[in-house]
């Protein structure tokens, strides 16, 4: 498939250090009693070499909008990724024939619709897993109209908090334990981006953490007061410095590659929108490849924690730029 064909050449150095491993550990191996690939994994940890990142995505289409290039390239350079999707119960569906369906129905038919686009979207990034916590979105659960999730304030006391918790402690205590959390800035104000990052906050002291920019939200020039609340608040509230901090793309033709990822979510955006999500990345291009103009980045904004890993473990380089613009 076309999408594995352009990641498959960038994990040849992790392979190769897979089987250099995998014959070393098979020499002292004589009873077989610890099967190989258990000590493989072990020793890449240990050495840096493989971090197991958990994604934090509000709906099954978050992730993929925000971060299809950090996921690719994270892929490409030997880490396991996760995306935990949290209100993956919908009934929203508006470029859809979701309208068509019995109103009995159309839960179960648009929860499965956006599950299929999922499917499609981890097809194009080999190794990619992904976890559902099976949540009911706002609308549903706050028994709200869709047109209002972006003004309505967050509540302490929403059910949906503590249950993210529990999720995120499952996944750190895990066969394949968390080493960094990536969560969303919730740029746009959507209470469930809100809540998912609220219930996310209190582990960014004790993981690297990286927050990110919301698509398409983050394409809107009236989301930048949101991202410089968002940075007062770290440093007041949370007492931590965030960081701006890119991925380039590993791919030829990321942008091309994030609108075809971005066009399998066909339920929820049209082809316009599929474009901004993808010239976004335009703006983090590369400074050593201003020569292409298909090839981009992304930005997080991360903790002390992160940065102190971000280079020997190939997780992102800091922005150059002190202002760090461009804003949304």
């Amino acid at each position: 498939m076309k999408c594995w064909a352009s990641l498959s050449t960038q994990v040849e150095s992790t392979h190769s250090i897979y089987h250099r491993i995998t014959e070393q550990i098979n020499t002292v191996l004589c009873a077989h009693v610890v099967h190989p690939d258990t000590i493989i994994i072990a020793y890449l940890c240990w050495t840096g070499l493989v971090l197991n990142l958990l994604i934090l995505s509000p709906h099954r289409d978050d992730a993929a909008f925000s971060l299809t290039i950090s996921i690719a390239h994270w892929l490409a350079v030997g880490h396991r990724v996760t995306v935990l999707n949290i209100f993956t119960r919908s009934l929203y569906a508006p470029y859809s024939d979701a309208d068509t369906v019995h109103d009995n129905d159309r839960l179960t038919y648009v929860s499965a619709m956006r599950k299929k686009e999922d499917e499609s979207f981890t097809r194009c990034l080999p190794g990619l897993a992904m976890v559902d916590l099976n949540l009911k979105d706002a609308p549903i659960r706050l028994r709200c109209e869709t047109d209002i999730v972006c003004d309505m304030d967050s509540d302490p006391n929403d059910t949906a908090l503590p249950k993210i918790r529990k999720a995120i402690s499952s996944q750190m205590d895990s066969v394949h334990s968390t080493h960094a959390l990536v969560i969303p800035i919730a740029l746009g104000r959507h209470v469930d981006h809100r809540v998912v990052r609220d219930a996310a906050l209190s582990f960014s002291d004790k993981l690297p953490t990286a927050f990110y920019e919301d698509l398409p939200y983050a394409a809107r020039t009236d989301v930048r007061e949101d991202l410089t609340r968002f940075r007062e608040d770290a440093s007041t509230r949370l007492r931590q410095q965030l960081h701006p901090s890119l991925v380039y793309s590993t791919l030829d033709h990321s942008a091309a590659f994030k609108l075809k990822t971005a066009t399998l979510y066909a339920s929820q955006i049209d082809e316009e929108l599929a474009d901004t999500i993808a010239r976004f990345s335009h703006r983090y291009q590369d400074s050593n490849n201003q020569g292409d103009e298909q090839r981009g980045g992304e930005r997080l904004w991360v903790n002390d924690l992160w940065l102190a890993q971000a280079s020997a473990n190939n997780l992102s380089v800091i922005q150059p730029d002190k202002e760090a613009t461009p804003l949304p």
